[in-house]
């Protein structure tokens, strides 16, 4: 690696990988460092041995009107579905298929939380989501359990502003051919030192070194673009130390948990009617949504997010595993359970380089957000997903805030952009 550069910029996820973009367009020198073997952070898709593409993170382009990576997937020919929501969904409940009467009034419930969350934001009452919604409808568990699909933590961890904040169009197109895979062939010609993890960040004199296994870099300035669950680990050693006010803003936007979990299964063992999300509640375990043979594969999906996320993870493979058979099973008979293949499984908790799904407000602490976006003293720029204040937890609106980083960066060392 080259001792000196412009900018040295630490992990390559959306949102390290497009401040690199940017500031090598501007005729900026850029080094980027990744610890993992691999660009795209928690974007990161893997072929399946029937040719699907099954990502492990990111797998759907929310808010696609707003979202760049929509129009980087028309100029690549990646495969997309253009939906309005998330498509068709059945519900399972006491043993059978609940019918429209009763999904609308689930529909009418949630309308119900968001009108409550809503109220109390403008009332200035930035509390957990638990304490503000209604407890006692037939469909509270699910709700909940979607509000952590939407921020990969349980209601009484999350902030309602992130809930009343997000920039949501509704649009949600899910990449067929792979979210990982169209990060990584945006990025592609990003230059990026795989294996080579960051240590240390010395920024007290003038400029910034940090110190790799590899060696020492220097530069004018660093983009800091990891997760708040590696900055928080201690991971990356501070001289000096962050002020207290950033150091706060990471604790109060911890990482929660989301897993996927994808079981091969024959796709001509379902009907063709069966819906292809389904939501299942079972007695002892919060609900469960499967995606049914997505794009025609032959498997299924579940997802899990929040405690038991980091509960079934810490159990093991065969417990996700045990998880999702069994909500197969409750819909489609047990007898499923001997027609079920191979398996694979995200366990976000457990990769040492990101340590978690994505980023949650505590509550009360919604506000972290913008702090933990500020530069600091013109030599270190924060990027990532937890930066935003109203595309957090998604790739594209990390995408946005690398792009902002390279903006801030232009500004303070006199580049045009």
């Amino acid at each position: 690696m080259s001792s000196a550069t412009d900018v040295i910029v630490i992990g390559a996820g959306a949102a390290g990988l497009a401040a690199a973009r940017a500031l090598g367009q501007a005729g900026l020198q850029v080094v980027v460092l990744e610890a993992d073997s691999h660009i795209g952070g928690r974007a990161y898709t893997e072929i399946m041995s029937d040719g699907s593409a099954f990502d492990l993170g990111c797998h759907w382009m929310h808010s696609a009107s707003l979202n760049p990576f929509v129009q980087t997937a028309d100029a690549l020919g990646a495969r997309y579905e253009r939906r309005d929501g998330y498509g068709r969904c059945g519900y399972f409940r006491d043993g059978k298929w609940l019918g429209d009467q009763e999904i609308a009034i689930g529909q009418r419930a949630m309308k119900c939380r968001e009108a409550a969350m809503a109220k109390a934001w403008e009332q200035g009452r930035d509390q957990s989501v638990m304490e503000t919604v209604e407890r006692e409808s037939p469909w509270t568990e699910v709700l909940d359990y979607y509000d952590s699909l939407d921020t990969s933590s349980d209601v009484d961890q999350i902030s309602i502003g992130d809930m009343v904040s997000y920039n949501d169009t509704e649009e949600n197109w899910p990449v067929v051919d792979g979210y990982g895979a169209l990060v990584a062939r945006w990025a592609a010609d990003v230059p990026v030192q795989l294996n080579t993890a960051a240590t240390a960040i010395h920024w007290g004199n003038s400029g910034v070194s940090v110190e790799t296994q590899r060696g020492t870099l220097h530069a004018k300035c660093a983009v800091i673009a990891v997760s708040t669950g590696v900055l928080a680990s201690g991971d990356i050693r501070f001289w000096p130390e962050l002020p207290a006010e950033k150091g706060q803003a990471i604790e109060a936007l911890p990482l929660g948990n989301y897993n996927r979990i994808r079981l091969t299964v024959d796709r001509h063992l379902f009907a063709d009617d069966v819906p292809e999300r389904i939501v299942t509640e079972q007695s002892d375990n919060p609900p469960m949504q499967l995606s049914v043979r997505p794009y025609g594969f032959d498997c299924v999906i579940g997802i899990v997010a929040g405690r038991y996320a980091d509960w079934l993870e810490r159990a093991g493979p065969d417990a996700g595993r045990e998880a999702v058979t069994r909500a197969l099973c409750e819909i489609f008979g047990a007898k499923l359970r001997n027609k079920i293949g191979s398996d694979r499984q995200s366990a976000w908790r457990g990769n040492a380089f990101v340590r978690g799904a994505y980023s949650t407000s505590a509550p009360g602490q919604f506000h972290q957000r913008a702090i933990l976006s500020q530069p600091i003293q013109s030599k270190l720029f924060f990027c990532g997903e937890a930066t935003s204040t109203d595309h957090f937890c998604t790739c594209h609106g990390a995408r946005m805030t690398g792009e902002r980083v390279a903006q801030e960066i232009q500004s303070a060392i006199g580049v045009k952009s």
